[in-house]
């Protein structure tokens, strides 16, 4: 499983319009939703029916990560209007970058952001991260967040 797909989505935004969003990023650039690693977003939308029930449609696993955090990641395209409302200047590309390093070192953006009227998705690749001969495996170093299973999971 190589890719995670960021999503953001306003208060209003169902699990069908969300859940329409992330076949048509999948289906229009090619990606296999074999491949995905889990769906990406706010924690403050992570409990809210539309990203989880949109999640669960493709029986992806949700992950969820602080604004403070998403915040920090920088992005191709951000937002001012939504780092009002939110916080952050992006949830969808933000979300997708985070998770993907977590997952596995580096991440590459391989869909900028895409938008409905009230959600926008994103979907990042996993870099495996070049060790260097003799540094130790962080693998499985418990700091690391994101993965299904986590503290920072939510949804199904």
């Amino acid at each position: 499983m190589t890719l995670v797909i960021g999503v953001g989505a306003s208060s209003r935004a169902d699990a069908r319009e969300i859940g329409g969003l992330i076949r048509a990023v999948l289906d229009h650039d090619g990606l296999r939703g074999e491949d995905v690693a889990c769906v990406a977003t706010v924690e403050a939308r992570a409990g809210t029916g539309g990203v989880r029930d949109a999640a669960g449609m493709f029986g992806f696993h949700l992950v969820a990560y602080p604004v403070g955090v998403l915040a920090q990641v920088a992005v191709p395209n951000p937002a001012e209007g939504v780092r009002a409302r939110t916080g952050t200047a992006s949830v969808a590309e933000a979300a997708a970058l985070h998770g993907a390093r977590a997952l596995g070192g580096d991440a590459l953006l391989v869909v900028e952001k895409r938008a409905t009227a009230r959600a926008t998705a994103a979907v990042a690749r996993i870099v495996p991260a070049v060790r260097a001969a003799g540094a130790p495996d962080i693998a499985g170093d418990p700091r690391i967040t994101g993965e299904p299973g986590d503290p920072g999971e939510a949804g199904s």
